[in-house]
């Protein structure tokens, strides 16, 4: 029987073998690195300058939401074609994914979300509803009711300003004004230096975001006009906790917008949103059909899971687990019988402090090698103190 040679070249695979975008790690980060494809798969190989070693690391791309091409990589066109046909979204962004440059969408992400997307936009009380959302995951509280979408963003800009207030009194700025100039970004102070080159980084990130998940950054709720509409409406839930404060604490710093890139980038704050991001952008739009359980990412210690997730009974899940449980619907519990008279749950424990701790007395312990005699209650086996001794 002749032996079957193996073919020289993996076929593609089909949609079905494709892990789908709850269940890949969201995003993986490289820098100075090559990337290319072979006979095995995508890897991204290393030259070492003395020797000439070549390392590789072969990419799990089928199992990766989006793939961050940082300062330093090259990628080769057959590459990029692997990377398209296993459902990859590749962004080129700056050191540590805290700018986006460009993105490159391949034509296998799931349209199922931008769906959804375009039914909210398209509806003027969908897209309300869906505006509310987005207030009271921003704010922590519900806006009030009837409010129309030109209200929502005077709150929201009236809110914002005060937090410029409340966080320029906190660290002596003074008075503050946002303001940027495109042209001239060295005539800005070194806050609003901050805020940009922060809000950058943070745009990066959730652009790669939206894009791996199928949905579009230009159709926007809150924003709109613009092709970064959407991204700017989700980038605006978490300004506040990670940008505006790493902000005014640079206002005398001599090269803010470095710094708040390094601190941005040590801190790894902005690729731990990932996993919260996914949840958000799910909850904003209003698909029920959102991942119950946290998101992989490639980032360790990442946030905790979002509590605005509504329960079954009307409550969110901070509430449910915070809540009382009510006596009358616990099942009733068994007592156990009392071992001697006055004892109510059992034979007492002793006491680990004090004359309750069963210690063995000097005279207790043998002569010549001190360990200690066996007591009553105790096994000579499970405890190596309690073991008789011989000889």
């Amino acid at each position: 029987m002749r032996n079957r040679q193996l073919p020289k070249a993996l076929g593609a695979p089909s949609v079905y073998g494709l892990h789908p975008i709850k269940d890949r790690l969201t995003h993986l980060y490289l820098d100075t690195v090559r990337v290319v494809a072979d006979r095995n798969g995508i890897c991204a190989q290393t030259e070492h300058p003395d020797t000439g070693h070549i390392d590789r690391v072969y990419l799990p791309t089928a199992s990766l939401a989006c793939i961050l091409l940082g300062p330093g990589t090259s990628i080769t066109q057959a590459a990029i074609t692997a990377l398209t046909r296993d459902g990859t979204v590749v962004v080129w962004v700056g050191n540590a994914g805290v700018r986006c440059y460009s993105a490159f969408l391949h034509d296998n992400t799931s349209t199922r979300l931008l769906h959804q997307q375009v039914k909210v936009v398209a509806d003027s009380s969908a897209r309300v509803q869906a505006a509310r959302r987005h207030f009271q995951l921003r704010f922590g509280e519900p806006p009030p009711p009837d409010s129309t979408l030109q209200q929502l963003r005077g709150m929201e800009g009236a809110r914002v300003k005060a937090t410029y207030k409340y966080l320029a009194r906190q660290h002596s700025v003074g008075p503050f004004k946002r303001s940027y100039d495109p042209h001239d970004f060295d005539a800005a102070d070194p806050v609003n230096k901050a805020l940009t080159a922060g809000n950058a980084a943070l745009y990066g990130i959730t652009t790669a975001v939206l894009l791996s998940l199928g949905a579009s950054p230009a159709l926007g709720l809150i924003h709109e006009h613009n092709q970064r509409a959407f991204t700017y409406d989700i980038a605006d839930l978490y300004k506040t906790q990670y940008i505006l404060p790493t902000a005014f604490s640079l206002a005398r710093s001599d090269n803010p917008d470095r710094d708040i890139r390094h601190r941005l980038r040590d801190d790894l704050r902005l690729l731990r949103l990932v996993p919260r991001m996914i949840r958000d952008i799910h909850y904003v739009l209003g698909d029920d059909s959102a991942p119950d359980h946290e998101s992989t990412t490639g980032v360790a210690g990442g946030p905790p899971r979002s509590t605005r997730r509504r329960a079954p009974g009307g409550a969110t899940v901070a509430e449910r687990r915070t809540r009382q449980p009510d006596p009358a619907v616990l099942p009733a519990r068994r007592v156990r019988p009392a071992a001697n008279p006055g004892s109510a749950g059992g034979p007492p424990r002793p006491s680990r402090v004090g004359a309750g701790r069963d210690r063995p007395t000097p005279a207790q312990r043998s002569p010549g090698r001190g360990a200690p005699q066996p007591s009553a209650g105790r096994c000579v086996v499970c405890d190596p103190r309690r073991r008789p001794t011989h000889g």
